[in-house]
């Protein structure tokens, strides 16, 4: 076997029940300090006897020790109360050994209400229990057993029976395996007829009843009942001389006679060998549970109340049960802290997954009890649910809160390039392109951010930012648009002046349809005005023409009359027909310029006429093009303002939409303050617990050095005491160290 190393262990003996003088039972605090430190399965070998029997050296055997337990030579008891050896014998990873050393029984100094008490705390708190006694089982040594008979009366199972006195049968399911060892034992073990029986066999001859011998029959009865699992060892004196046996102690365990070192350590195999773990209704104790139950047995007879098994035991395992939901919670805290409260902020899948991998982890801590087949573990495992989620809260509210803000101070730092654009005015030409720039944004800001409030940002306070770079690029747009509309204006002012007057759109667009329709009224009538004057004209042409034929011909009828008179003889020519002849032909000429004048004049009457329809007609196709011009600018400016519209009423749905999510938001801000308070509350409480076991681990490490200062005083004692002959006998320290590679 091999002793458990832990620094806080202590290699000595350590009082666990002080017993005073009033019998009452006092825990001690430094073997709960000890017992608390131990984990998984916990054995208890406990031994009981007469005072002064040498149970403390059988004990000191167990530990492969020469000194451990107090050994005394005179006739006082020297032990007090229960003690415990304060280094736990390992006998498996998970598997630990205690030893209790119980005041001897029948002392003067005690009464017997105080050997009861004694006996009934090493029977409850053991696994294995050894009563030590001197000699042969005889009807001496049956009598001294005589406490037995008041155990069923001094200890109950359960605090209610249904009949007045509780069965034997249902204590001695609780009751430890019993070995009963016979010190100075020297008889020869055989039947009446002479043949070898074991010692087994020895143990339950002398439990046979024995006609006429009722009383002590009883005790029989009640012996064979408690203990249903019972063995016997016999050990002979370890010495001849009666001083040496008083200062066994100080004699090394070589130089004891052989056959008894050779029983002795045939005992301390048969203890390693049958040793079982302490169990209570299937469930393991350990030692923080042990100490629980000592606890209360304790406090249930201080009180004068018969100590009742499964009241002890509810109890050990509410209290265990408390620590263990206390050490998973902190547990669950230690690795949120560890792995996500120092790298906030983080995804809620990522978070999520880290509160799967603490809270299993922190499980496995509850589970380690191994009583989750007790109806008190599920309570136990609510709370541990509740707890763990409320430390989840906590940690996904923080989580948001960096993200907050985070998150915050990359849109800012983002959204600074689109600000400084928007102080430039005309860089943009559209609303393309602040889109373009939202999106990479948008991009670079999904790169940078993280945590539960990407989203949120993204939807909320950026997009408010876009929608007021959207309505100021929207204002911009619309002031250049008044101003081209000003302009535009100006241009259809100036032609209106040039036409008519300035007046309303609509006003001179009828004005315009009033002058067209008269402009093509007077254009018709200019053109039938042109074509009666054409008509006239030719017609006036074609007089003249006839005119002209007509005077050239009479021009040529007188030239001809003219030329013959000039023929006639001048003589003959009287001065009445010259004057004659001579005006005609004036008269005639000036008739043939006034006709070439009014010729003259009416083509140019006609021409004028035509420039005057030509100059109609270029208005008329001024008049056209303005107007499909001014049309189109009206539709353009239309499509525009019905976009933008469209624009504005999505964006004001959806503020709207982000307004409503922000109540929702702050209502569970409100639930998460509240959360908060409330866990900031408990983090109080653990604050002061943690100091609390700061406290406790500082004393236990003065502890510690002092064990390790006894620890390797003892060591030195051993190497110096051990005899160098290779031929003796295995000691019972390499006995030990065999068994337990056999177990193994």
């Amino acid at each position: 076997m091999a002793e458990a190393t832990a620094g806080a262990y202590y290699s000595g003996p350590l009082q666990l029940i002080q017993i005073d003088e009033d019998g009452k039972c006092h825990l001690q605090e430094n073997a709960v300090a000890i017992l608390n430190q131990i984990p998984g399965r916990l054995a208890v070998v406990g031994i009981a006897g007469l005072y002064r029997t040498g149970k403390s050296f059988l004990l000191n055997r167990l530990l492969g020790l020469q000194d451990g337990f107090e050994i005394g030579p005179s006739v006082n008891p020297c032990t007090k109360g229960l003690w415990i050896w304060g280094q736990p014998v390992q006998l498996a990873p998970d598997y630990y050994c205690i030893l209790i050393d119980t005041e001897g029984l029948g002392s003067t100094q005690r009464s017997a209400s105080c050997d009861m008490q004694i006996l009934s705390l090493c029977i409850l708190l053991s696994s294995y229990f050894i009563y030590n006694s001197i000699g042969a089982i005889d009807e001496q040594a049956i009598d001294e057993l005589h406490l037995v008979l008041n155990l069923a009366t001094h200890i109950h199972v359960k605090s209610r029976r249904k009949n007045e006195e509780e069965k034997r049968a249902d204590l001695s399911q609780y009751f430890p395996i019993f070995l009963w060892v016979l010190r100075d034992f020297h008889l020869t073990l055989q039947d009446e007829e002479g043949a070898a029986i074991t010692e087994k066999e020895y143990l339950e001859r002398a439990l046979r009843l024995v006609p006429g011998q009722e009383e002590k029959n009883q005790l029989r009865e009640v012996i064979k009942e408690l203990f249903r699992e019972r063995d016997c060892v016999t050990i002979v004196r370890p010495v001849a001389d009666e001083a040496e046996l008083r200062n066994i102690q100080n004699v090394e365990y070589e130089k004891l006679r052989p056959q008894f070192r050779t029983q002795v350590e045939a005992f301390v195999k048969k203890v390693y060998t049958n040793l079982k773990p302490k169990k209570i209704d299937g469930a393991v104790v350990s030692g923080s549970m042990f100490v629980d139950l000592a606890a209360e047995y304790c406090k249930a007879i201080n009180s004068s109340v018969v100590p009742t098994i499964h009241t002890a035991w509810a109890s050990a395992i509410q209290h265990q049960l408390r620590l263990s939901l206390r050490d998973a919670v902190q547990a669950y805290r230690t690795k949120m802290n560890e792995h996500a409260m120092q790298h906030l902020p983080m995804s809620e899948d990522k978070l999520r997954d880290l509160h799967k991998v603490a809270k299993a982890e922190a499980l496995k801590i509850l589970l380690a009890t191994k009583l989750d087949s007790d109806p008190r573990f599920r309570e136990s495992r609510s709370q541990f649910a509740t707890r763990v989620k409320q430390l989840f809260e906590h940690v996904r509210m923080e989580n948001s809160n960096v993200s907050q803000r985070q998150c915050d101070k990359i849109a800012r730092e983002l959204f600074k390039s689109i600000e400084q654009k928007l102080q430039a005015k005309g860089t943009y030409q559209g609303f393309n392109d602040l889109l373009s720039d939202w999106e990479q944004l948008k991009q670079l800001y999904l790169q940078k951010s993280a945590g539960p409030s990407k989203l949120e940002v993204l939807s909320g306070w950026l997009n408010q930012q876009l929608l007021q770079a959207a309505q100021r690029l929207w204002e911009e747009f619309e002031l250049a648009m008044e101003e081209r509309k000003s302009q535009l204006r100006q241009q259809l002012a100036e032609s209106e002046a040039r036409m008519l007057q300035v007046k309303a759109p609509d006003e001179a667009q009828r004005q315009w349809l009033s002058e067209r329709l008269d402009l093509e009224r007077r254009l018709d009538e200019a053109k039938r005005n042109a074509e009666s004057v054409s008509q006239k004209a030719a017609r006036e042409k074609a007089q003249l023409l006839d005119s002209e034929r007509t005077l050239r011909e009479q021009m040529k009828i007188m030239q001809d009359r003219l030329n013959s008179e000039r023929r006639v003889p001048a003589l003959e020519t009287t001065p009445s027909m010259a004057s004659t002849t001579n005006s005609e032909i004036q008269n005639l000429k000036d008739s043939v310029v006034a006709m070439v004048s009014e010729l003259r004049s009416k083509e140019l009457q006609r021409n004028q006429m035509q420039l005057q329809v030509e100059h109609d007609k270029q208005m008329m196709s001024l008049e056209r093009r303005f107007q499909k011009q001014l049309q189109e600018a009206r539709s353009r400016s239309e499509q525009l303002l019905e976009k933008l519209r469209q624009s504005y009423d999505a964006e004001v749905d959806t503020l709207k939409r982000s307004q409503s999510e922000l109540r929702d938001q702050n209502k569970d801000l409100e639930h998460k303050l509240s959360y908060a308070q409330q866990e900031s509350k408990l983090l109080n409480r653990h604050l002061h617990e943690s100091e609390e076991a700061r406290r406790i681990q500082q004393r236990q490490v003065e502890v510690a050095q002092q064990q390790s200062q006894l620890l390797l005083g003892a060591l030195e004692r051993l190497g110096a005491g051990k005899d160098s002959d290779e031929k003796e006998l295995l000691t019972a320290e390499d006995f030990l160290i065999w068994s337990k590679c056999q177990k193994n």
